[in-house]
C-alpha cells in the first residue's frame, strides 16, 4: 500500500540534532554579522530559527539522562566542552572587547544544559520535598550568567517532570515562549533600542517551531558512532571560531 504523503514524519535523535545545530549556526551568523542593522527582516528569520536550538538540545539531554550508563561521565563532558567553548563564545559576542569581564555573559549553552543536568540528577536523588525546591533554584540562578539564563535549567527540568509525551513538549514551549515574549515586551518599553522593530519582538514566538518538531520524535538513537558523537560537541567551538575569523576578515573586527 502506498504511503500517504502527509503521513506524520518520524524523526529520531540524530536528526533532531541535526536541525539544532543548523539552527544554532543560522542564529549565530545573523548575531554575528549584526544583521538586526542592516538586514532587519533577514535577521528575525536567523533569531527565529535560532530558538529551536535549546530546546531541541534540551529535550535530547533529557533523554540522554534517562538512557545513559555514566551521568558523571555525561556531565564531565559537558563540562570540558563549557570550558574549551568559553573564549570562542567571547570571541564572537564580544569581538571589540580583548578581555574578558566579569559582567559579561561568558557562560556559554554548556553550562546551561550542564547546570540543568546537574540539576535533574540532584533531583532524581533527592526525597526531602524542600530540598527539590532548593536544588531547582540553585541550579537555576547558577545561570543567571549564563546563555538561556535562568529558563534553561527550568526548561530541562519540565522536560524531566512531565511524563505525559504531548504535555511534556506542549507546556515548557508556552512556558518558554510566554517569558521571552515578557522579557521583550518589557525591554520594549523600558529599552527601546534594544527592540527596534515589531518582527525581534515576534521572533519570541520561535519555541512554538519545536512543538510539531518534538512531537516528531520516534524514541530512537539513529546514526551513531563516535565521529558523529564527538562532532555534535566539537561543532560548538569550532563553529563560533570560525564565525568570529570570518566577521574579522571581512570587517576587520
Amino acid at each position: 500500500m502506498e504511503k500517504n504523503k502527509f503521513q506524520r514524519i518520524s524523526l529520531d535523535s540524530f536528526h533532531l540534532k541535526i536541525i539544532a545545530i543548523v539552527a544554532m549556526f543560522i542564529n549565530h551568523l545573523g548575531a554575528s554579522f549584526q544583521l538586526s542593522h542592516s538586514y532587519p527582516l533577514l535577521f528575525c528569520f536567523t533569531e527565529i530559527i535560532g530558538k529551536i536550538t535549546f530546546p531541541v538540545m534540551a529535550f535530547l539531554l533529557v533523554e540522554g539522562f534517562h538512557y545513559t550508563h555514566n551521568v558523571k561521565k555525561y556531565a564531565s563532558r559537558l563540562a570540558i566542552f563549557w570550558l574549551i567553548s568559553i573564549y570562542p563564545f567571547h570571541w564572537l559576542h564580544y569581538p571589540l572587547k580583548s578581555l574578558i569581564t566579569p559582567d559579561e555573559l561568558v557562560n556559554n549553552i554548556f553550562f546551561t544544559l550542564l547546570m540543568g543536568l546537574l540539576l535533574i540528577c540532584s533531583y532524581s536523588k533527592t526525597t526531602n520535598k524542600i530540598m527539590k525546591i532548593a536544588i531547582v533554584v540553585f541550579f537555576s540562578l547558577a545561570t543567571i550568567l549564563s546563555d538561556l539564563n535562568v529558563i534553561g535549567p527550568l526548561i530541562i527540568f519540565a522536560f524531566y517532570i512531565i511524563k505525559d509525551k504531548k504535555k511534556k513538549i506542549i507546556i515548557p514551549m508556552i512556558t518558554m515562549t510566554s517569558f521571552i515574549m515578557l522579557i521583550y515586551i518589557i525591554l520594549y518599553f523600558v529599552y527601546p533600542a534594544s527592540i527596534p522593530n515589531i518582527g525581534i519582538l515576534l521572533t519570541g514566538f520561535g519555541p512554538l517551531i519545536n512543538i510539531p518538531l518534538l512531537l516528531s520524535y520516534n524514541g530512537k538513537r539513529g546514526k551513531n558512532n563516535a565521529y558523529i558523537k564527538w562532532g555534535f560537541y566539537w561543532f560548538y567551538p569550532v563553529h563560533l571560531t570560525l564565525l568570529a575569523i570570518l566577521r574579522y576578515l571581512i570587517l576587520g573586527w
